[in-house]
């Protein structure tokens, strides 16, 4: 069964996921599973498998794109990436696509049994609650990239054509899964891999930030904080190890081994290839942009993930993102603590209020220097600086993008590449257009 049909099978009843054998983390799953056999007892397996559906062993190929379209960092390699003009013909696209949508398939099945069972049961609220967290998640991929997008909800038929909602609807489903998931899931006891009613609210703060919802996001924000089930560490590295314990690895997924290769994950994107002699994942031609690296203070710890290399085919030494382990199960971050500090902060300067307290607590964590409410003239000039150090936070972790959006960088930033302004969104894939007639191309591009 070749895996791009895995999608419309799925919604027409017949589920695949990693199931009871000895292959249970294979990213192929060798198991077929109609929805009436799905118990209590499995149901952690099917959630198993629409992670694995979402990754496909190779999340790094669509987590990655929209920073590469950005301005965190420049690339060589990704060029029409770079450049703002990915033809709908290209192969990656088609992986963003249709990646999100398998994991949705399978949530949906989840979902169905879930809601149909008693109330009581905590293994079934628990999964129930993380299927209606990774349905929202992979939604809000899907509508970063595409825009305007099919809801599937389970049990259409899929020769059915249905024609694309528009983010506003698409929002509100991504708004009432994140809802129902904080009821549903139970609060963060650190364990990243699973989700958590602190993940669910801090998703929700997300999309209503990006939505312009300010109080809402200020409210979420806040409960995660208040929530003290997490901290701010000094070991900023470790929050992006597979296996971390740290307090502010909020919301993860790992992949499996790819045979053992630690060059797999978001070093394969953003490494430097090699480092004198000695191999590193990457191909060394995506780099970040070096005057970002000018604003961290020297006594930052973050400022330590980046190596100065030559690149791979440019003459010039370069600077590589490092905070990503070179590991044999890549973890990719989904939602971290230290977002809920700068939401709050954004929120309340959007509002009109400089305030510093959250700002600072970050900071202080990172060791980096602290201000004072008096230091900036303005609201205005408190946001500026808050989506510097967004950027120097979350460089690398696909916010970048929703980021220059909010703070009115995007038009400029196409237009400095001749692109026009729809090109915030990627072209639906053109081999999609074969399987649902009724869908339409994305603003300037060809299907």
């Amino acid at each position: 069964m070749k895996k791009k049909h895995i999608f419309h099978i799925a919604v027409a009843g017949t589920l695949l996921f990693a199931a009871c054998s000895k292959n249970l983390d294979d990213v192929q799953p060798n198991t077929q599973v109609t929805f009436d056999q799905i118990t209590r007892a499995n149901l952690p397996l099917v959630i198993n498998g629409a992670r694995l559906a979402l990754t496909n062993n190779a999340l790094y190929r669509l987590f990655a794109l929209q920073d590469v379209m950005g301005d965190d960092f420049q690339s060589v390699t990704n060029l029409t990436y770079e450049g703002n003009n990915v033809p709908s013909t290209d192969n990656t696209l088609t992986a963003a696509y249709k990646q999100p949508y398998q994991c949705i398939a399978n949530v949906n099945m989840a979902i169905g049994f879930g809601e149909q069972q008693p109330e009581g049961d905590s293994l079934i609220a628990s999964n129930l609650g993380e299927a209606y967290l990774l349905r929202a998640y992979a939604y809000m991929l899907l509508t970063e990239m595409f825009g305007d997008v099919v809801i599937i909800r389970g049990g259409e038929n899929p020769k059915s054509h249905p024609v694309r909602n528009a983010v506003s609807e698409v929002r509100l489903l991504m708004e009432t899964d994140l809802k129902a998931a904080a009821v549903k899931l139970p609060d963060y006891n650190g364990k990243s891999l699973n989700g958590s009613r602190q993940a669910a609210q801090l998703l929700l703060a997300r999309l209503y930030l990006n939505q312009g919802r300010h109080d809402d996001a200020l409210a979420m924000a806040n409960a995660v904080i208040s929530s003290r089930r997490l901290t701010l560490g000094s070991n900023f590295g470790d929050i992006f190890q597979s296996g971390t314990s740290s307090t502010e690895a909020l919301y993860r997924i790992n992949e499996t081994s790819n045979g053992g290769s630690t060059t797999y994950g978001l070093g394969q994107i953003f490494g430097p290839g090699k480092y004198g002699d000695a191999p590193r994942a990457g191909s060394g031609n995506t780099w970040v942009d070096s005057m970002l690296l000018k604003t961290y203070d020297a006594s930052d710890v973050r400022r330590s993930f980046f190596l100065k290399n030559k690149g791979g085919i440019i003459l010039d030494s370069v600077y590589f993102v490092t905070k990503f382990p070179e590991e044999a199960t890549p973890s990719y971050p989904i939602c971290r603590y230290a977002e809920a500090f700068l939401i709050v902060a954004e929120a309340n300067a959007r509002k009109g209020v400089v305030d510093v307290t959250t700002y600072n607590q970050l900071r202080a964590a990172r060791n980096a220097s602290l201000r004072s409410n008096g230091d900036f003239a303005n609201a205005a000039a408190f946001l500026a600086e808050i989506e510097m150090e967004r950027r120097r936070e979350f460089v690398g972790e696909r916010l970048r993008w929703s980021d220059m959006q909010r703070f009115g960088k995007m038009n400029a930033w196409l237009q400095s590449f001749g692109q026009p302004a729809s090109h915030v969104l990627l072209p639906i894939p053109s081999r999609e257009f074969a399987l649902n007639p009724n869908l339409t191309q994305n603003a300037d591009y060809s299907k």
